[in-house]
């Protein structure tokens, strides 16, 4: 019995130890990453004013930005928003609408105001709000512009939430989300401190691009640096990512997208 018992906890030490914590890491910089890409769905969709005059009020824009989102969220009565002067108060019921959004549920409340250089201002908070499998809690500033047909949210944000894979984050930094609704893509480039349980670090977006219904697009990187450790985490376009340390060891991480 007591021969069973050692060989027991010696399979068990070595199961623990063959994960590592380098794939606990590259996991924690992809739900980061998963949990942006939802938060910027939501506050793109909150911050899409853009093709409003410049003589638009701040109160117009409310008004305007209110209308339109009920417009988008599907289906018809899933979203009710009241507007009182500059800010909105969304109330989503499982709703889904343009830029990835799905099974989105939660109160959201959005002021807005126009920015020196005309881009279209949101301050954006939430809490415990539900978006393509993540809950998060948001407290984001957004200026949005478009050029070209491309629209783009300059993101400020000091948020948490809990990803597809059920792990607790939260993010302090800024990022930049693209979109093209042509394409019906999403891209994310920025910088945030993570903190996932213990462990705390930061990271680097570049080129993580995802279009509707897709695993991310190849050619997008996160580069997560926690104590002395560099994570490299590459997409492929399929929905299995390599990860590679700066002590030597690679593997891949299974995403968590269809």
């Amino acid at each position: 019995m007591k021969q069973t018992l050692i060989t027991l906890f010696a399979v068990l030490a070595l199961v623990g130890c063959g994960r590592g914590d380098e794939v606990d890491n590259a996991e924690d910089a992809d739900e980061s990453t998963v949990v942006t890409s939802s938060e910027s769905a939501l506050t793109t969709e909150l911050s899409d004013e853009v093709t409003q005059p410049m003589s638009v009020s701040a109160n117009d824009l409310a008004t305007a930005a209110s209308m339109r989102v009920r417009s988008h969220l599907q289906p018809p009565g899933c979203l009710t928003s009241t507007v009182n002067g500059a800010t909105v108060t969304y109330v989503a019921n499982d709703c889904t609408g343009p830029y990835g959004l799905v099974h989105v549920t939660g109160t959201l409340t959005a002021v807005y105001s126009r920015t020196s250089a005309g881009a279209v201002q949101v301050v954006i908070s939430g809490t415990a709000v539900k978006v393509n499998g993540a809950t998060v809690d948001i407290s984001s500033t957004v200026k949005a512009s478009q050029a070209g047909g491309v629209k783009k949210a300059e993101v400020v944000s000091d948020s948490s939430g809990t990803g597809p894979r059920g792990n607790t984050i939260t993010r302090n930094g800024s990022y930049t989300a693209t979109y093209d609704p042509t394409a019906e893509c999403m891209t994310i480039d920025g910088t945030w401190m993570t903190k996932a349980g213990v462990r705390s670090g930061s990271t680097v977006v570049t080129g993580m691009k995802r279009c509707k219904g897709a695993c991310p697009s190849a050619g997008g990187k996160i580069v997560h640096t926690i104590a002395r450790t560099v994570i490299t985490v590459s997409y492929d376009g399929t929905a299995t990512a390599a990860w590679s340390a700066s002590n030597g060891k690679s593997g891949t991480v299974t995403l968590q997208c269809k």
